[in-house]
């Protein structure tokens, strides 16, 4: 293939890719298509009768295709929202955020943050909730998806160095997801996922809400965090933190003694190993 040739083809290709994933359809995108390439839907479909209506349905196919992901990835929130609701949300979040990575498990990334910045301001708590479960659920997909603990060994509970002056490190779980809520989501959860759509339990009520989503033998679990807890994890999330370091910061951070939260971390901590929250050295 010549250079004119290959150039001709890349610009065809962009041509399409324009059309098919632009913001408002078939029609739109082949506007936009135009002005961005320079080459008119005649120019492109000039030889066969027909074929702007196909390039509509691929183009629907595949807005329809990344809803249906959407919909996967979020189960309860669409149930809570309903589905007219949820898909007139998550169509407007396709268009404006079209799919850039070659996985689709990276479609969804976004969307909490999207329905957060579509809320009018002072939207208040029934606005509040389903950004909260979109948060929780997207955070399930990530703990489900990343490396897990399946391939090693069982984790020996903490020692009990920092009494003797040595150093005790916490490291969460490559798959653990941390989060803070202004509710607590899982109860909720659990019994929205299992409910049918016109039966859905009632929304709770708000409250801080703190939740360790971790993944053993290849299962998912939601664990209810206190706050002096969420705190000592959340300072060992970005590395191992040596545990003085996490339960001062925890302790500031809840106003406790520090030597309170030393003494009940070392009863929960083999508690969190247990769980697949936390583990040991790779």
């Amino acid at each position: 293939m010549h250079e004119s040739e290959q150039q001709s083809l890349a610009r065809l290709q962009a041509w399409f890719l324009t059309a098919m994933t632009a913001p408002g359809g078939a029609q739109r995108g082949m506007e936009l298509a135009q002005h961005h390439h320079g080459l008119s839907r005649d120019e492109v479909f000039k030889s066969a009768a027909g074929r702007q209506a196909r390039l509509h349905i691929y183009a629907d196919g595949y807005v329809q295709r990344l809803l249906e992901c959407l919909q996967v990835d979020f189960p309860v929130l669409r149930k809570t929202m309903g589905a007219e609701l949820f898909d007139f949300f998550a169509r407007a979040y396709v268009w404006r955020h079209p799919s850039r990575s070659p996985t689709l498990y990276d479609l969804g990334g976004g969307f909490a943050d999207f329905l957060a910045a579509s809320q009018p301001a002072g939207g208040g708590e029934q606005l509040r909730f389903p950004v909260e479960l979109a948060r929780l659920e997207r955070a399930r997909s990530e703990a489900g998806r990343a490396r897990g603990l399946e391939q090693r060994a069982a984790v020996s509970m903490p020692d009990l160095a920092w009494l003797t002056g040595g150093e005790t490190r916490i490291r969460l779980a490559p798959c653990t997801r941390l989060l803070s809520l202004s509710f607590s989501l899982q109860a909720f959860w659990r019994e929205a996922q299992a409910a049918p759509d016109d039966a859905m339990p009632p929304q709770p009520a708000p409250g801080p809400g703190h939740v360790a989503i971790a993944r053993l033998h290849y299962r998912l679990g939601m664990h209810s965090l206190l706050p002096w807890q969420f705190h000592l994890l959340q300072a060992a999330s970005d590395d191992a933190g040596s545990l003085q370091a996490c339960a001062l910061h925890a302790a500031r951070q809840c106003a406790l003694p520090v030597d309170q939260v030393l003494a009940d971390a070392m009863l929960w901590l083999p508690l969190a190993a247990a769980a697949g929250i936390t583990c040991g050295e790779d």
